[in-house]
Formats: structure tokens, C-alpha cells, sequence
């Protein structure tokens, strides 16, 4: 183990990603913040010669620092192992990430970070907002994946597809981002939900596993309909983003009418569940889950159910770095190991999730969704729109053909 004033090999270019391209104070200046903050938050009357703090590489919205507690003679154990994060940008939120990891640890067994402590504000040792969590052992999937044997590839699509089952399987009564109590912004209160219509803050309602409050045809629309509105109000000369909001609401209503968005819950749904934000540790014995954990829940959010649905088509088609293209998701794998991946997770995930994942309606919908919680940011996001609006007119009036057909033919 190195010893509290050196660093691993690969901080020379960790202290470079933090420093220049996200312009961050540099680790050998941060490094004491970090140790104030050990010695009066985490470990309260320890010693500086007892900590161990390690750069780590971070994400794209969140630098990572890792801690341990070192006995002299004692091995490290969850109880001194930690990770510090702290975000990269001003506008995250780092309450509502505690709030989705405490609805994870009370609601379901998916093997998420534990959160030890945290402060949302500027005014403490760190100077910046930031979360401990209880480190967990593994290496991330996306560079374990390749080297995996089979067997152990089988327990992750088995394993990974009992979390999208326990994903799809949450009930809320609306949608929304998961948040602690405005009045108690600490570990272990209820949970409240921020309407995903609205992103409101100020505008919370207590977590309930009761029926929805309203359908997702009409979240949808109510959303399409305030973007607009916020759209025109401050740009009254644009009329490109409004026309694409009534576009979009068109395109729910004839989601609506053809029936896929009917008996649908909101569930709880990660949006970034790749190989990167996955951990494994396949040294454990056959008994012991070779998922560790699942990463970077920032972005998760309680939403229609079949956003909880993408295809993880990495399990049984790798690409390595080639994006790849969720039309083809359910194609047959062309090798027998494929095909037994693929049908080990589609078991283990559920009828729920073969329902929603495939159909192409529902991979636009779940692009749908995005447009309605992101807005259009960026000249991108309008391409993207533009080509999801035209492959959903196709597939629309390409139903309506055949339904008339199907008509004229029973008439004939």
C-alpha cells in the first residue's frame, strides 16, 4: 500500500483530465482539502499519517478521489474504504444522487454505492459539494468484458437482466427525479419526487408506489406543451423549437391511439447503464454475484417503464468502442455463445422487458422521453429530432396501411 504522500502512476494524467480539461483546482493543492475533510467528516479524530488518499479516475461529471483508513497490521475492509466525489459542473445536484442510492438500498437488492456522508453546499473543508460512498471492490465491465470466459459472461447477462427486472418491477405514483425532503436534506428521511414535468425543486411530492396520477400521454404532452411556452416566451421569434414541441405532441398522441403507451407504470430507469458504469469482481466463487455494483445513477430518473428497457445488446453482440445501432438489437446473434447470452438475460429480465425493448415504436419513444426530460440543447438534438420524427411517420402511417388493408380485406 503507498503511503499518504504518493500517488499511483496514472496520476500524471488523471491531475491533467481534472486540471486542464475540466479546469480544476490540482491534486497536489486539492490533496489537503481532501485530508480536512477525512479528519473532521469521515474519520473524526484520526491522523493525517493514517489516511491514504488516491487519485482515481474520474467521469465525466464527477472527479474521484479514493480514501482509506490505514491501520499499521490491518487489512482495509468496507468500513475504511471509501470514494469521494465531487462534481465537475456547478449545476449538479448532489442530493438527488443520494436520494436515487437510498431509494435503491430501501426499494431493491441492485448492488448500488452506499452513501456515508455528504454535503451539497460550498461551506465545508473541501470547499465544494460532495458525496462518500463505501468503495466497491471490482473493475469496471467495459475493460473486463473482453477477457471474461464465458461462464462468467453468462453470470453478468443473468445477473445484469435480474437488475433490469428489479428496475422495471418499481412502482411510482408519478414521474420524476428522486429527492430528499427540502426540509431535511440528510441520510435516512423520506424520499420525495420532483414532477418530471416540471424539474421544480420547490415542487416535490412524497415517493408513493400507488397508482400513477396521470398517464404518460398526458405527462408527455404537459411537457411538450410548458417547453414550448418557456421556448416563446423568452424567444418570441422563434418558431422552430415551438413547432417541434407540437410535433412531439403529436407523435405521443399517435403513440397513444396505437396503444403502446397504455398499461405502463413509472419505474425507475439509470439512462447511462453501459459496460463502464458496471462492476465486476469474477474472483469471488460461483456462489458470490459477479456484479459488484452499478455505477453513476446522477442521471436516473422515475419514468415510463420502458426507458428501464434499452437493450444491452453489448452482452451478446461486443463491439468494444463502435457505437452501436439499437435497430439491430434484436437481431440473431450469429454465434451459439451469443444466442445463449442473449436468451440467459431476456429470462432473467422478463416479460416486461422483451415487451418494450425490441419494437421499434418503442426505441423512438424512449427517444421521445429524452426530448421531453433534455429539451432540444443543441443543433444535434435538432438533427436527431428531425430523423426521429421522419422514422416515426414511416412506421405510423406504414401501421395505418396495413390496417386499412387488413379492413378492406374482411370487407372484400
Amino acid at each position: 500500500m503507498s503511503s499518504p504522500s504518493k500517488s499511483s502512476p496514472s496520476s500524471d494524467v488523471e491531475s491533467e483530465s481534472s486540471t486542464i480539461v475540466y479546469d480544476h483546482e490540482p491534486f497536489v493543492t486539492f490533496r489537503s482539502r481532501v485530508l480536512a475533510i477525512a479528519i473532521t467528516s469521515i474519520w473524526p479524530g484520526s491522523t493525517p499519517n493514517t489516511i491514504v488518499i488516491e487519485r482515481m479516475r474520474g467521469g465525466g461529471f464527477n472527479r474521484i478521489i479514493g480514501l482509506t483508513q490505514h491501520h499499521p497490521g490491518a487489512q482495509p475492509d468496507a468500513n475504511t474504504r471509501y470514494i469521494l466525489r465531487t462534481p465537475r459542473f456547478d449545476a449538479a445536484q448532489v442530493h438527488s444522487e443520494v436520494a436515487v442510492l437510498q431509494f435503491l438500498h430501501q426499494h431493491t437488492k441492485i448492488p448500488a454505492p452506499e452513501v456515508v456522508t455528504y454535503d451539497e453546499t460550498h461551506q465545508n473543508a473541501l470547499g465544494y459539494p460532495f458525496a462518500v460512498q463505501i468503495r466497491i471492490p471490482g473493475t469496471d465491465l467495459h475493460s473486463s468484458f473482453p477477457k471474461l470466459r464465458h461462464n462468467e459472461r453468462c453470470s453478468v447477462a443473468r445477473e445484469l437482466g435480474d437488475i433490469y427486472r428489479q428496475m422495471l418491477a418499481v412502482r411510482s405514483s408519478v414521474a420524476g427525479k428522486l429527492a430528499l425532503s427540502n426540509d431535511h436534506k440528510r441520510l435516512g428521511v423520506p424520499l420525495c419526487v420532483a414532477p418530471l414535468r416540471l424539474m421544480d425543486a420547490e415542487s416535490l411530492t412524497p415517493y408513493s408506489d400507488s397508482p400513477a396520477t396521470e398517464s404518460v400521454h398526458e405527462l408527455l404532452t404537459a411537457n411538450f406543451q410548458a417547453q414550448k411556452a418557456r421556448r416563446l416566451e423568452r424567444f418570441p421569434t422563434d418558431f422552430v423549437t415551438p413547432e417541434f414541441m407540437d410535433k412531439f405532441c403529436q407523435m405521443t398522441s399517435e403513440l397513444d391511439a396505437g396503444g403502446w403507451l397504455a398499461s405502463t407504470h413509472y419505474s425507475i430507469a439509470h439512462l447511462d447503464l453501459a459496460p463502464r458504469n458496471i462492476l465486476v469482481n469474477p474472483t469471488q466463487g460461483e456462489k458470490v454475484p459477479i456484479i459488484s455494483g452499478v455505477l453513476d445513477w446522477d442521471n436516473a430518473v422515475l419514468a415510463p417503464m420502458f426507458m428501464s428497457c434499452a437493450p444491452p445488446m453489448w452482452i451478446w453482440a461486443w463491439q468494444d468502442d463502435d457505437e452501436e445501432d439499437e435497430r439491430c438489437a434484436n437481431d440473431r446473434p450469429p454465434t451459439s455463445e451469443g444466442r445463449e447470452l442473449k436468451l440467459l438475460f431476456e429470462e432473467a429480465a422478463g416479460h416486461d422487458y422483451v415487451r418494450f425493448a425490441y419494437e421499434s415504436a418503442y426505441r423512438l419513444a424512449r427517444r421521445l422521453v429524452r426530448f421531453a426530460i433534455d429539451g432540444i440543447p443543441s443543433s444535434e438534438d435538432f438533427e436527431e429530432a428531425e430523423t426521429m420524427l421522419q422514422e416515426w411517420e414511416d412506421i405510423y402511417q406504414a401501421r395505418k396501411d396495413g390496417i386499412e388493408a387488413r379492413n378492406s380485406s374482411r370487407d372484400n
